[in-house]
């Protein structure tokens, strides 16, 4: 089981957020995020006419991250809302199984207010203590200035570049990077 100790910790706009793990009822608010973040924000490689997730798939993902010893899904709350979220999926063929990717969204209002580096900063620690990781892997538009920063800050490294990766439309394409952070190996020997 993927379970993550709920904390809190103080935003740098002064709020006092609260770091868990996903339950099943969070489906529908976890929805409305995704929706929410997907339809405004150009820094996602999905659209929102790609956004294909309901409730109740929702639901049955919570579940899966929660069952998967290599995965997790956790959520940022603010007053009973949740405000961002952070998937991370360990992989699932034999040779990938010491490392998974990375997926976090955080809702416009609470970008660069440390919502996103408490996020990461809590998966960091939970795989450094599972014995089944050994590295972590995101990938990351190019234009994306302030994320890169913020994984950089926390020993992501870029490991890789795809040229022209995404189309944007309107004859305007932009790179994909390919990051990774390796974790304390002193754990997984």
């Amino acid at each position: 089981m993927s379970v993550i100790i709920p904390y809190k910790f103080i935003s740098k706009n002064g709020h006092r957020i609260l770091l868990r793990s996903a339950s099943p009822t969070d489906a529908r608010p976890l929805c409305q995020l995704s929706y929410e973040v997907i339809s405004e924000n150009d820094t996602l490689v999905a659209t929102i006419e790609e956004f294909y997730l309901n409730e109740e798939k929702q639901k049955e993902s919570i579940y899966f991250y929660n069952d998967d010893p290599r995965s997790c899904l956790i959520v940022a709350e603010y007053n009973r809302q949740i405000i961002g979220m952070l998937t991370f999926q360990g992989g699932t063929l034999q040779k990938y199984q010491h490392h998974g990717s990375i997926g976090i969204i955080v809702k416009k209002d609470f970008r660069g207010t440390g919502v996103g580096k408490a996020l990461l900063s809590t998966l960091i620690e939970w795989a450094d203590y599972n014995p089944l990781l050994e590295k972590l892997c995101l990938e990351v538009l190019a234009s994306n200035k302030s994320a890169i920063l913020l994984y950089k800050s926390l020993g992501f490294i870029e490991e890789g570049r795809l040229v022209n990766q995404v189309k944007l439309g309107n004859g305007r394409y932009d790179d994909l990077i390919i990051m990774g952070k390796f974790l304390d190996y002193e754990w997984h020997l």
